[in-house]
């Protein structure tokens, strides 16, 4: 009896352990925008789903994106670049579940992977949706792909960027 109790003890115990390192693994990442490992958390504890499945409730963002260089990033690499990961990993999303490359600099480039945050009911809590992988935008973000390790690197500066905008946000229509 007494040997199934520790061994019940150990088990748990290793499994708390687990708990505990995962938790410290996402805690950096989900708590503090910004941290350069934040992507990698998301990436490990999600999958990307592509921008179609954004495009359903922000078609004026969608539209509006499609007008920037972002979403013509991938077409900018020449072929033997688009094979090359380090030029592919600020030109795309990444691989979906299935294993397929999304090209571009599309919603969750930035955003993070959408699998968990997608619903309109995750979208409409903030904090539910950063628990399942919304990341916050911030200056970190963008310097991952704008920045002198980039052999097309122009000058970047955070605030500016933010100025000519990425997407239009359109103001939230009033409930009536």
């Amino acid at each position: 009896m007494k040997r199934k109790i520790l061994a019940g003890i150990l088990v748990l115990a290793a499994v708390a352990l687990g708990v505990v390192a995962q938790a410290e693994e996402g805690k950096d990442s989900v708590m503090v925008p910004g941290k350069a490992d934040t992507l990698k958390w998301a990436e490990a504890n999600f999958h990307y789903v592509g921008e179609k499945s954004c495009k359903m409730c922000h078609k004026a963002q969608y539209d509006s994106w499609l007008t920037t260089p972002h979403a013509k990033a991938w077409e900018k690499l020449k072929p033997e670049e688009q094979k090359n990961a380090e030029c592919a990993g600020c030109h795309s999303v990444g691989k979906t579940k299935a294993d397929s490359l999304l090209v571009n600099v599309a919603c969750e480039a930035c955003h993070g992977p959408g699998s968990e945050y997608k619903t309109k009911k995750t979208m409409e809590d903030p904090k539910l949706a950063a628990a399942a992988g919304l990341l916050p935008i911030t200056e970190a973000t963008c310097v991952r792909c704008h920045n002198k390790k980039s052999p097309t690197f122009k000058s970047f500066t955070y605030a500016e960027a933010l100025k000519t905008g990425i997407h239009a946000h359109p103001p939230k229509e009033e409930k009536k």
